[in-house]
């Protein structure tokens, strides 16, 4: 009995430290982690001073030092279980101060271990053992306070949350008590000894089982983060020990038996370890892969597997093949679908269905709450999650309806911010929930799956358009492609226009307006005023027909797509300032104040293309003096909302109520501005509007009406733009 404990008690501080050791690497900062692992070095502790005490035969100093030794772990054990449920429970705040109490009580206690007052000596026992410790007074109160007190106090917690919890919550609780139940209810069979009852401590064979349960319970229900770590070293943990449990009794029978054959059954069980272990290796994936993981799968495997078969076809069918295959593989589900959205009808419809039992229907509704929390933000939802945390009357309808199809999990296709479909699975084979390995690589494969969905989706709409319009071109009549030799034959004369326009009319104004220019400035000669006036005359009718053309021009560019735009990032501020100043005698000699209000500190610069900005606010300040008689014109600029807004504001002829609809259009000019000035073209504000919008801005016109003036405006954005589009 003693061999066999003392050997057990080293396997189950190897395991217990195994476990602790992967749950601190997963997540350092987590205090649930940090508490868990805790509590497994306090068990390897405890458990290490077992060993060796009960390693001890003959010598009772030893004996007795590795008795008190095991109180500093045993100590420990209770406290940080306690800490681990209470974080578990997330109880931390709550249950602060009293943790606190119990770290200062248990400080006296850990200095007193190697005292009488815990352990007061060590005795054989009726054979059984070679010596077995005998409680000093203080460790009464340590049983009743630490040992059974916390342990009780942290089962009533975990039996009022699971009261509290939902369905996977309370899974997880279960195995938690389960473990408690096992662990501290087998160690403490050990305390009956110490005070002379006579039981013997079986039950310390299940104190190695509390970390197997946790683990358990971790890997099946997702009670902690830290699957992918435990999944294939807990499996060759679990090959290990099974060989080592028959080495070890063999080895026990063998000191007692056949002592001077030690050499050779050495050599026996080393030969036969090797030799079975591969069977016993795949013996235990086998296990885990029904009882704890849903499958021992490869996830890269798998996303690197359906990665590239997605990529090699275009068909839609092949592809829900591929999805299905990928995931039935890996998890072994019982049913599975794809749904595709259409937002013009606002729900799902099927396109794939295996063993999913939904009769003639094909269309299903989609919940907009759901949508907006899960599918829009491309999270997993798994139903019975979903239902413990959201349900109310904006789901209710659409949880009774996956429940009553068996659906476990959908996963959102996503593309670019627009809802493709849905991955619909039902239970895995195994019965097992699907943990957090089973999440993430279901969200890598449908991000994978959306695509590839959308893809063969437009393919299939683009070849199937095209069967349509070659359809629709065969059904064509005489009249219809003689329209089309009509349309082309205006635009060809259109084109011919703007290329006589270009070149036979621009040229000689171009060439009039600079000799006329020369004239006024007296290189042929002075002139009398009489035929100085007559000439300025000329020049400005000459300007008109250049700015026609000019207008004409652009506006055949626009609606042709032809028109080039250069961005340079300038101060649009000293842009303006040019532009007043060109204009500026202009509005002295009818008597305007043309005025520009200039901001106190430089605007952020701005990307445009300036030849076209500028023509913008030429024609505006120029129209803004040509319509007013007298008064002021006053130019602003400012930034705001991270755009620049130029305004023109004058006090002239104004704006009514019946023209104001029409100011932007083509040849739109408004009555009162007609009589105003006969020579105006309606060109200009169409043409300033056609550049601002082009520059991703907005330009518009305020009056309160006839002889109010008006305030024309237009903003553009700050941003970078390509230097040439």
């Amino acid at each position: 009995m003693q061999h066999f404990l003392s050997i057990y008690s080293l396997l189950a501080a190897i395991i217990a430290l195994f476990f602790g050791v992967l749950v601190i690497n997963k997540n350092k900062r987590n205090i649930v982690n940090q508490t868990l692992f805790l509590l497994t070095l306090a068990t390897f502790i405890w458990m290490i001073a077992y060993w060796r005490w009960l390693s001890v035969y003959n010598d009772y100093s030893s004996a007795l030092f590795w008795a008190r030794f095991l109180g500093i772990g045993s100590t420990l054990i209770p406290i940080f279980y306690f800490h681990w449920i209470v974080s578990l429970l997330e109880l931390n705040k709550k249950l602060k101060k009293f943790l606190i109490f119990c770290y200062v009580l248990v400080i006296p206690f850990e200095f007193l271990s190697f005292s009488p007052y815990m352990v007061k000596t060590v005795e054989p026992y009726k054979g059984v053992f070679s010596f077995w410790p005998k409680a000093g007074f203080l460790y009464s109160f340590y049983l009743f306070f630490f040992f059974f007190g916390l342990t009780f106090y942290a089962l009533t917690l975990l039996v009022s949350a699971y009261r509290k919890s939902n369905n996977l919550k309370r899974e997880q609780i279960k195995y938690v008590i389960l473990g408690t139940v096992l662990g501290f209810g087998g160690g403490a069979t050990n305390f009956f000894l110490w005070y002379d009852i006579d039981i013997l401590p079986y039950g310390h064979v299940f104190v190695v089982l509390y970390p197997v349960v946790f683990v358990y319970s971790i890997i099946k229900h997702r009670l902690m983060d830290i699957k992918f770590v435990m999944r294939r070293y807990s499996v060759l943990l679990g090959s290990i020990i099974i060989l080592l449990v028959p080495a070890f009794i063999i080895k026990y029978y063998d000191s007692i038996f056949l002592s001077g054959y030690s050499l050779f059954i050495d050599l026996a069980l080393i030969a036969v370890a090797i030799s079975v272990y591969p069977s016993v290796r795949k013996w235990s994936f086998r296990v885990a892969n029904k009882y704890f993981f849903s499958s021992l799968y490869d996830s890269s495997k798998v996303i690197a597997n359906i990665s590239e078969r997605l990529r090699s076809t275009l068909d839609i069918n092949q592809i829900y093949e591929y999805i299905h295959k990928a995931i039935d593989g890996a998890m072994h589900v019982k049913s599975f679908g794809v749904l595709t959205y259409e937002e013009d009808k606002k729900h799902f419809s099927t396109k794939y269905n295996v063993n999913f039992n939904i009769g003639r229907r094909v269309n299903f509704p989609e919940n907009e709450y759901m949508n907006e929390m899960f599918v829009k933000n491309n999270q997993p939802i798994v139903v019975s999650e979903f239902k413990a945390l959201y349900s109310n009357k904006k789901t209710k309808e659409t949880i009774e309806l996956l429940e009553s199809f068996h659906v476990d999990v959908m996963c959102p296709l996503i593309v670019k911010n627009k809802i493709v479909g849905l991955l619909v699975l039902g239970q895995k084979e195994s019965g097992d929930m699907y943990n957090d390995e089973d999440l993430q690589v279901l969200s890598i494969i449908s991000a994978q799956s959306a695509i590839a969905i959308e893809n063969a989706m437009l393919y299939e709409e683009t070849r199937s358009f095209g069967e349509r319009m070659e359809a629709e071109v065969k059904k064509a009549t005489k009249d219809l492609r003689l329209a089309n030799e009509r349309l082309k034959k205006l635009d060809a004369a259109k084109s011919e226009f703007i290329s006589i326009a270009s070149h036979q009319l621009r040229t000689p104004l171009t060439v009039i307006k600079g000799y006329i220019s020369m004239m006024l400035e007296g290189s042929f000669g002075e002139f009398p005023d009489i035929s100085r006036d007559s000439l300025e005359k000329v020049f400005e009718s000459n300007e008109r027909l250049i700015s026609l053309v000019e207008n004409l021009l652009n506006i055949s560019r626009i609606e042709s797509g032809r028109l080039k735009f250069t961005y340079t990032e300038i101060q649009l501020e000293k842009m303006i300032e040019s532009v007043i100043w060109e204009i500026k005698r202009n509005a002295e000699d009818k008597g305007i104040k043309l005025e520009f209000k200039k901001p106190n500190i430089p605007l952020s610069k701005v990307m445009i293309d300036e030849e076209k900005i500028r023509q913008v606010v030429m024609n505006l300040i120029d129209n803004a003096v040509k319509y007013t008689n007298k008064g002021r014109v006053v130019v602003t600029l400012k930034e705001k909302d991270n755009a620049l807004v130029f305004s023109v504001k004058d006090n002239g002829i104004g704006i009514s109520k019946d023209d104001m609809p029409n100011m932007f259009k083509k040849f739109s000019r408004g009555t009162t501005a007609s009589l105003e000035h006969t020579e105006g073209t309606g060109l200009g504000l169409l043409v300033a509007k056609q550049m601002i919008e082009y520059h991703d801005g907005k330009i518009w016109a305020e009056s309160e009406g006839e002889d109010k003036g008006t305030t024309f405006t237009f903003v553009l954005p700050i941003k970078e733009r390509k230097t040439e589009v």
